[in-house]
């Protein structure tokens, strides 16, 4: 859809703890043959800190680069891959006290690692409703063990730790949104569960076995054609997103996708039809993939580089696991000075 007229992005920011190298987790035994040949070079690990906590610190910062107090904030969306420290517990709820205050109403988006983007849709609505004048995007996950083994648990990728954020408003930013998409291919959920059971209560396998379950799934006729339906679902999202701002391939500067990388062609930047320089992969090769957040840490990161200019479009898009997807086009309007 046409993003409402007056939608803006404040500001954009990530908390990303210090990163391990790749070689001296290889040297120590902890990835497979297959994920060290992604391309990526080091992967933010957080010891001893929750996603949440991260969540607040990249929403603060956020809130302090637009130098907001959180008073124009009336809702906190808040996306999450995994586990949030607690069970049962509303993590949304901490991260609106810890940022904009006791008022505002927070929510959980866990659509996996479109959660973030696609929240930007949930966003623009309240906003255009007149609900709130602004509102908080983040994100948060650290993807420590016994629950997940990062290094391996899928394929394509390796996890890393991090919050995101950032602050949507109906005034005013440093840019616009000129456009944003969703979509979705349901049909392709199973490869997340696989062929066991439901259950009826957590902690049934640790580490988390998500590459078996798709294992399982894919010996299935349900699994066949299933990589065709997938890129017909990011590539549709992308298409409608561009369309609906009445611009093509050839007018975006730069991209924003997930920073999953198979090591062979085509990645998912080229999929749709950019370059690796037009990517923010220089970014996710020393990072990792940040769950729900790469889209934040990646407009935060295109800014704080200055790879952008005033007038410059930026597409951005996302998908997680569902399947989900999103797309959203802005337009850079200036380029603050953020350290």
């Amino acid at each position: 859809m046409r993003a409402p007229h007056d939608l803006y992005i404040a500001s954009a920011a990530a908390w990303v703890p210090g990163t391990r190298p790749l070689d001296e987790a290889v040297a120590a035994g902890l990835v497979d043959e297959e994920h060290q040949n992604l391309g990526y070079e080091s992967i933010a690990v957080a010891e001893g800190v929750s996603g949440p906590e991260m969540a607040v610190r990249a929403g603060r910062l956020a809130l302090e680069r637009a130098g907001s107090e959180g008073h124009e904030v009336g809702l906190v969306l808040h996306s999450s891959c995994g586990y949030q420290g607690h069970d049962m517990w509303p993590a949304a709820s901490y991260v609106a006290n810890e940022t904009v205050g006791r008022a505002a109403v927070g929510f959980d988006v866990q659509q996996r690692c479109n959660a973030g983007l696609g929240s930007l849709t949930l966003a623009a609505g309240q906003i255009a409703a007149g609900f709130t004048e602004a509102v908080l995007l983040t994100s948060g996950d650290n993807f420590a063990p016994p629950w997940v083994d990062r290094w391996n648990v899928q394929l394509n990728f390796i996890f890393a730790d991090g919050g995101g954020a950032m602050l949507l408003s109906g005034r005013s930013g440093f840019a616009r949104v000129v456009s944003l998409c969703v979509g979705a291919d349901n049909s392709l959920e199973r490869w997340n569960r696989g062929l066991e059971p439901f259950g009826t209560a957590p902690g049934r396998e640790l580490p988390l076995r998500l590459r078996d379950r798709g294992v399982q799934h894919a010996l299935t006729p349900e699994a066949e054609g299933s990589w065709e339906r997938f890129e017909a679902g990011l590539l549709d999202t992308t298409t409608r997103a561009l369309a609906d701002a009445g611009v093509t391939t050839e007018d975006i500067a730069r991209t924003v996708v997930p920073h999953i990388h198979r090591g062979v062609s085509p990645e998912n930047y080229e999929l749709l039809g950019f370059a690796e320089k037009q990517s923010t992969w220089e970014l996710g090769r020393r990072v990792g993939h940040m769950g729900a957040g790469d889209q934040f840490l990646g407009l935060e990161h295109l800014v704080r580089q200055r790879a952008v200019g005033p007038g410059d479009l930026v597409l951005l898009v996302a998908a997680g696991e569902g399947f989900s997807f999103s797309a959203a086009v802005v337009e850079i309007l200036d380029v603050p000075d953020w350290p």
